[in-house]
């Protein structure tokens, strides 16, 4: 058997990020949990990384079971909402009851130290030079595209725009960009004008 183990997962003990109460949850990092025990900013706190809690919550928003649930450390309560930047709140885990608007607490099952992440793929075909495409994720991180057509002047390069995930484009969707050049001797790129051509995407994100 492995002697090189240092203690289970289920439960850390870490210096309290801020100020914490017993039973609330807490960010370290990339880690959440729920405080056991009050402690103040610096001191050791053992957080939970299991189980289900009733943790605070944005009193204004209704959750529905199985629903992600992220970890607002701006306002130190859990939260329906990815955040208005990709990876702004942290995924902590799902909630297990419905939640009403309004109500300040809602119970979660944590996440077991999973970060949420989430990878897809998919191919898609230009209708203009700037496509918004749905990836079926809640918000996407980051995406790379590449074309599966042979490259030519026009189109000859493809990009991604994933943007604030909070209006162009919409969360779970980025804009694919096909470029040709300018002409001649200028390489300037300049939108592409020649469609239905193939793109591969792979994209990453909650």
């Amino acid at each position: 058997m492995a002697t090189n183990r240092i203690q289970k997962g289920d439960s850390l003990t870490v210096p309290a990020p801020y100020d914490v109460a017993s039973g609330a949850g807490a960010q370290v990092g990339g880690i959440f949990g729920v405080a056991q025990n009050a402690a103040l900013s610096g001191a050791d706190v053992v957080l939970a990384r299991e189980d289900v809690w009733e943790l605070k919550k944005n009193s204004a928003e209704a959750w529905a079971v199985g629903d992600r649930i992220y970890w607002d450390n701006t306002n130190k309560q859990a939260t329906s909402s990815p955040g208005a930047k990709p990876g702004a709140n942290m995924f902590i885990g799902w909630a297990t009851e419905v939640a009403a608007n309004p109500t300040s607490t809602g119970k979660v099952l944590l996440s077991e130290g999973g970060t949420g992440l989430r990878q897809v793929a998919g191919q898609a075909t230009t209708v203009t030079a700037a496509d918004t495409i749905a990836t079926g994720l809640s918000s996407v991180l980051g995406v790379i595209a590449s074309l599966d057509s042979d490259p030519g002047d026009d189109p000859e390069w493809v990009s991604a725009t994933v943007g604030d995930q909070n209006g162009a484009p919409v969360a779970g969707s980025f804009i694919l960009k096909t470029w040709k050049n300018t002409g001649g001797t200028d390489p300037t790129p300049v939108a592409a004008t020649t469609f239905s051509k193939k793109v591969n995407w792979f994209a990453w994100g909650y």
